[in-house]
């Protein structure tokens, strides 16, 4: 009677461990932004003829490129010193916008470091002020050449990226960047891509913009924010994250949504929404009370970044079941195992 009793209480306690298992609780999501979105879009008319511009100088043409952009004359002041105020806003907000968007732009790589000082034509119309034209320079960061730049996209070719879909790609790239060395900029100087990808030794600015064009690559939609990062090293005043579109499920549904990512100290993490909890220095905290924007790199902006989904990424169709009870049911597993050997041990008489 004993004997028949064994083998049914192992199967009774597995299944029953299994099935406290499939009872854990699941991970829920709110909406967010369904259009994607652009820095550039932000901008006004001049701004974006101002972004344009610049936009299309990825190649190495010289130290110091200058630029002499025409605006929009129907932008009228009532003084010469509000149309100057608006010419200076107008290119910061411009090369704000082209450093948090495109990284391939060699002569913005030390924007947030770098003097930008803005010549408007200023000329009187009907008796108002009117801005006919912006003129201001800008300088590639030291050692860059036209060689340096084929090594950059020789990097980013054969960069190793994998995955069937955008979120497992997003996670590959993170942890491909993960294992860049951390170096210090020196005074007046900030990273960027080419020592990220090339140099392999960077800060978060030069691994937030290697993500962006890694995804741009796989036609992902993705930005870089700036701010203050309570996660980051004591070396960086200012540091720099990134933002991701991607598919996935909120609440049941399919949709597309904005979310977090911090492939510099905030790899573990994986692709977060706001209230996607990290840790530092032991206290637990929302990843947007960890992570405050502020994309006034140079001066003032009136740029702002899309709404972020509320928790962490779940992809299409929910998380996958042995993704998401794996370990439990390799810990059952294990139980089960041990259980039925000790009661075959002591049938067997060995112990």
């Amino acid at each position: 009677m004993g004997d028949g009793m064994e083998p049914r209480i192992v199967i009774f306690v597995a299944i029953a461990v299994i099935a406290s298992a499939m009872v854990l609780p699941g991970i829920d999501a709110d909406t967010a932004d369904s259009e994607v979105f652009t820095y550039y879009a932000m901008l006004d008319d001049n701004g974006k003829l101002v972004y344009t511009e610049v936009n299309s100088a990825t190649t190495v043409d010289g130290e110091i490129k200058t630029f002499k952009i025409n605006l929009d004359p129907n932008v009228l002041f009532n003084d010469t010193e509000k149309a100057k105020a608006y010419a200076e806003k107008t290119v910061r907000e411009a090369l704000t916008a082209l450093y948090l968007s495109n990284p391939m732009v060699p002569y913005i790589w030390d924007y947030p470091v770098a003097d930008t000082v803005v010549n408007p034509e200023i000329s009187i119309d009907r008796e108002q002020y009117v801005v006919n034209s912006v003129e201001f320079s800008l300088k590639l960061p030291e050692g860059i050449t036209s060689d340096s730049m084929k090594e950059l996209n020789d990097a980013l070719k054969n960069f190793p990226v994998s995955g069937n879909t955008d979120a497992d790609k997003v996670k590959s790239i993170m942890s491909e960047l993960d294992k860049v060395y951390f170096e210090k900029d020196e005074e007046g100087k900030i990273s960027n891509i080419y020592s990220a990808l090339v140099k392999k030794q960077t800060t978060s600015a030069g691994v937030a913009q290697a993500f962006v064009a890694l995804c741009k690559l796989n036609n992902i939609p993705a930005i870089t924010v700036s701010g203050f990062d309570l996660l980051a090293s004591s070396n960086e005043n200012v540091s720099f994250w990134n933002y991701v579109y991607l598919e996935g499920d909120v609440d049941g549904e399919t949709m597309k949504s904005w979310y977090i990512v911090d492939p510099t100290y905030a790899v573990s993490t994986g692709i977060a929404g706001f209230l996607t909890e990290v840790s530092y220095d032991g206290k637990p905290y929302s990843m947007s009370s960890a992570h405050n924007e502020n994309l006034a790199i140079t001066g003032d902006v009136s740029l702002k970044t899309p709404q972020l989904a509320k928790d962490k990424y779940v992809p299409v169709g929910g998380i996958p079941f042995f993704e998401m009870y794996g370990e439990a049911l390799l810990i059952v597993a294990i139980g089960v195992v041990m259980i039925g050997s000790m009661f075959y041990a002591m049938r067997k008489g060995i112990i």
